[in-house]
């Protein structure tokens, strides 16, 4: 004997929803759809954090060594003391960098 049920029988045999209680389904449907989606967007954003916290320092270091290596007279020309590195390393590591993107349609750089 076949164990499921037709379409049929379980028509006839669960009880029939009302238009209410359908829209409800739904709607509980599409918020668990979307409870799951933000928390996967939350995961992701805190593994990217995360990585920008391991491996931003290298990144910042070198920026903090370079502008350390500069003269006062060539902080000055880009507008900068010795007081403003740490501002700068601050501001650098609240703002994650993208790479720059090449504006649609300027050809790609060939090596001569």
């Amino acid at each position: 004997m076949d164990s499921r049920l037709s379409q049929a029988e379980a028509a006839y045999l669960l009880p029939a929803l009302t238009p209410e209680q359908e829209r409800l389904r739904a709607l509980s449907q599409a918020a668990a759809t979307a409870y799951r989606a933000s928390l996967a967007e939350a995961f992701s954003r805190g593994l990217a954090r995360l990585g920008n916290a391991l491996f931003g320092w290298v990144q910042r270091s070198r920026l903090r060594a370079e502008l350390e290596a500069l003269s006062d007279r060539e902080l000055a020309d880009i507008g900068l003391t010795r007081g403003d590195i740490r501002r700068v390393l601050v501001e650098a590591e609240a703002k994650p960098q993208t790479p720059a993107r090449r504006p649609v349609g300027m050809p790609v750089p060939r090596p001569v």
